[in-house]
């Protein structure tokens, strides 16, 4: 049992992750940097990837946090692993829905003067970017951690 919940643990953080390193380091630059695709076609398309990764992050997140129990994983990297998918529910069920909720009918390449969602979403994006880095970042340590030491 130990052994397939390692195995099923570690796939299921190396798919956050993986999939978090594609979104953040490939995908999100790619698209705004595409020359065929205006900033606001940019937007609802990261709208869309991130509010559908989001719900696979927290699959991710419940099935590495009960591999690592499971597996009796050093207790660190399980806190790690249940930090983690706090956040990224702050992230699926709060942070993603309301910048979209703000973002509707924008325009980000004629910016209505005055209009207060702009600034309303600046601190949000900012937030969960924040969020975003210390997932991953938490990721990398516990998949590092398991990687070193076969439990």
């Amino acid at each position: 049992m130990n052994a397939a919940a390692s195995v099923l643990r570690t796939l299921a953080m190396a798919l956050w992750v993986g999939g978090m390193a594609a979104l953040d380091f490939i995908d999100a630059p790619l698209r705004f940097a595409t020359p065929g695709v205006t900033r606001n076609q940019a937007v609802a398309l990261g709208q869309a990837v991130f509010a559908r990764f989001n719900r696979i992050e927290v699959l991710c997140g419940i099935v590495a946090l009960a591999g690592a129990v499971a597996a009796r994983s050093v207790r660190w990297t399980v806190a790690v692993v249940a930090v983690m998918l706090v956040l990224v529910a702050v992230q699926t069920f709060y942070l993603t829905p309301e910048i979209t909720r703000l973002a509707a009918g924008l325009d980000f390449v004629n910016r209505t003067p005055g209009d207060p969602r702009y600034a309303a979403i600046r601190p949000l994006h900012g937030i969960y970017a924040v969020v975003e880095l210390a997932i991953f970042a938490g990721g990398v340590a516990v998949l590092t951690r398991w990687s070193l030491v076969r439990r």
